[in-house]
């Protein structure tokens, strides 16, 4: 993690008699300045992106990576000098940024923000993977120059000269390009293609080259910063996943778009994280979260108040009204108990379980998704969090399996409601990121009470025990056990969005302010809707934690979160069912690729590149939709389809201008 990486160079630190404490802190608060730089100018980066295009590239963590493996192997391999390995990487970076850009990311301009999130997170797997299977973990303080190696003298400890060099060059970037943009006239251009394209193409302008531009800079940016973390740091496929978590803590609690939020905010936040680490090490990582946390909390919209994103749109389904009715008809739902029924005959039952399970997680998410607008990257946290409390009370506490359950599931749907009262106000980037942040403390705290938790052994002898004379021992009989308790939990749902709570949710979504005025409580829907989205995410996840027989970080971890927003998308968002059939494809696939090669990761990134590039509406709302344009054609029915998302795509602010220009 950014604040608590073990540096591969040692920093020699000596002490005047009687000042040792006092220089003991400083040191460490310059720690904090070298790692504050890293983040500021990733921050930075990442916030001209959002401010040109509204993009919120999930990618900038693999720029950082590449960028200093880029250095590496240079240097390394080829003998080249550090000097000529930071323009090689930022070169390279910011070139594979422009490409990525013009072929893919262009091609998402108008559609909704999930879309472009969710595609450049693909990317960076298939990044991360493809690093991964040439190069391994290495440290790199070799890379020094001769004229930074050493230390200097501060007049109260000697300090690496390199670490200053990078304080200086980060601090010299970040004023520079605040410079560049507020201050010349290639920002004001930068700021006119952003805000008025169209009028800044009427007088001769060129829109598309300065978004380019835009977008190579901010990617060379994260990969020079990357090129100077390499030798401090070390250098690994999966430091840009380390970095990124923070970044976008940085960036949203400083203010999405501002440029002196994300700098002041970077260096701020590595400040934070060394002061914490003079108390308590291990939340050297946390407090960055706890800081965004009680920002937008305090602050919403962050502490500068970047861009106003209180009427971008809220987060839609390309899924028309009609196919929604056709999914939540009895036909529907009986197909889905025929198809659940064979399941465990035709794979083994606990990869049918977790079939199961995943799927009513990935219905969790899609309750908010699909029918309350709102994309949430933080529902691993209650998905945890009923398994760790279902399996800390059967193993410490001796609690029966029922009332275990029964109390993981309370526990966790508790605290997800608490949260919703919180997190309800927030909308698009902000809500995303806030649960974000909630999920990472939650993993912290999973993590550092590893006497009850495991810790990153994870929590073993959850062992199932029969339940009304019914052995559920027996892998087959707990499945079908498991497909009661979903089938009765997505009865529940149906039965939820059929009534006027469930329109209104929908109306709200489509229409918040029209919503508002003929009396209807927006925020209280919201606040019903996250807390029914935790109940379902509990139940599936003290299930999951049953069926393995024990429990381990990975079900709070980031990605943990990803997975059902993967397996949404994938099956079809709004779909009732498509979240399960989704989920089996994922499942199968990792269970087929574990056996076969160890790039699992690469082909899920490709995975989900293709949902975003190619069926925006899942698989099932792709056929279901296909079927209804054909009954129209030929006569059978009237079309209501008119949410194709490619001819009538949901436009948000600055966005749409750009991709028309």
């Amino acid at each position: 993690m950014a604040g608590a990486a073990a540096p591969a160079e040692q920093i020699s630190v000596s002490y005047r008699p009687g000042i040792k404490p006092m220089a003991y802190y400083i040191t460490l608060l310059f720690n904090g300045l070298v790692t504050g730089g890293f983040l500021a100018m990733m921050s930075l980066g990442m916030s001209i992106i959002f401010g040109m295009m509204r993009v919120v590239n999930f990618m900038h963590g693999s720029m950082f990576m590449l960028g200093a493996v880029v250095v590496f192997v240079f240097g390394s391999y080829f003998g080249l000098s550090l000097w000529f390995g930071f323009f090689v990487a930022a070169i390279l970076v910011g070139l594979l940024g422009v490409i990525l850009e013009r072929t893919l990311i262009k091609r998402l301009y108008g559609l909704d923000l999930a879309y472009i999130l969710i595609l450049t997170f693909g990317l960076s797997l298939i990044v991360e993977d493809i690093v991964r299977m040439f190069f391994g973990v290495t440290s790199a303080p070799f890379l020094v120059p001769d004229m930074l190696k050493g230390a200097v003298n501060l007049g109260f400890a000697f300090y690496p000269k390199y670490r200053l060099f990078v304080v200086v060059v980060s601090v010299v970037l970040c004023a520079g390009t605040w410079f560049a943009l507020e201050r010349t006239r290639l920002g004001a251009l930068i700021r006119a293609a952003s805000e008025r394209p169209n009028l800044l193409k009427c007088f001769g302008g060129n829109v598309p080259l300065l978004i380019s531009g835009t977008f190579f800079f901010a990617s060379a940016l994260a990969g020079l910063a990357g090129a100077l973390a390499a030798p401090i740091r070390n250098v690994s496929p999966f430091m840009g996943e380390e970095m990124i978590n923070f970044v976008f803590a940085v960036v949203v609690a400083g203010g999405m778009g501002s440029i002196a939020g994300s700098v002041v905010m970077g260096f701020g936040s590595g400040l934070v994280s060394a002061i914490a680490a003079i108390f308590y090490a291990p939340a050297a990582t946390a407090v960055i979260y706890i800081l965004m946390l009680v920002v937008l909390v305090v602050r919403p919209g962050g502490i500068f108040r970047g861009i106003d994103i209180s009427h971008f749109a809220l987060h839609y389904t390309p899924i028309s009204e009609r196919a929604r009715r056709l999914f939540m008809s009895p036909p529907a739902a009986l197909v889905a108990l025929a198809a659940g029924l064979v399941l465990p005959w035709l794979v083994y039952p606990v990869l049918a379980t977790d079939i199961l399970l995943w799927g009513l997680f990935a219905v969790g998410f899609d309750l908010l998704f699909a029918f309350g607008g709102l994309l949430s990257f933080g529902q691993a946290a209650y998905w945890g969090t009923s398994a760790y409390v279902t399996g800390i009370l059967m193993v410490w506490v001796g609690v029966p399996m029922p009332l275990a359950v029964i109390g993981g599931v309370f526990a966790s749907t508790l605290a997800g409601t608490l949260f919703g009262f919180i997190v309800a106000r927030k909308k698009g980037i902000y809500f995303s990121m806030i649960t974000f942040a909630f999920a990472s403390v939650v993993y912290f705290i999973v993590n550092e009470f590893a006497d009850y938790t495991g810790g990153e052994d994870g929590l073993h002898g959850v062992i199932r025990t029969p339940l009304f004379g019914i052995d559920l021992r027996n892998d087959h009989v707990f499945y079908y056990a498991c497909l009661i308790a979903v089938g009765l939990t997505i009865a529940l749902v149906l039965r939820l969005l059929k009534s006027p709570y469930g329109m209104a949710l929908l109306g709200a979504r489509e229409n918040e302010r029209r919503m508002m005025s003929i009396g209807y409580n927006v925020y209280g829907l919201r606040v019903k809707a996250y807390a029914l989205s935790c109940f379902i995410c509990s139940i599936a996840g003290a299930l999951y934690a049953l069926n393995h027989q024990f429990v381990t970080l990975e079900t709070v971890a980031w990605r943990a979160s990803g997975d059902p927003i993967m397996m949404t998308l994938l099956g079809g968002a709004g779909t009732i069912f498509g979240p399960f059939l989704g989920g089996g494809i994922v499942l199968l696939m990792r269970n087929t690729l574990s056996s076969i090669t160890d790039s699992g990761s690469l082909f899920i990134g490709l995975l989900f590149v293709a949902i975003v590039m190619l069926f925006r509406r899942g698989i099932l709302g792709e056929i279901v939709h296909h079927w209804i344009d054909r009954r129209s054609a030929t006569g059978l029915g009237p079309n209501h389809d008119t949410s194709q998302p490619e001819k009538a795509p949901m436009k948000v602010a600055g966005i749409g201008g750009i991709a028309d220009a």
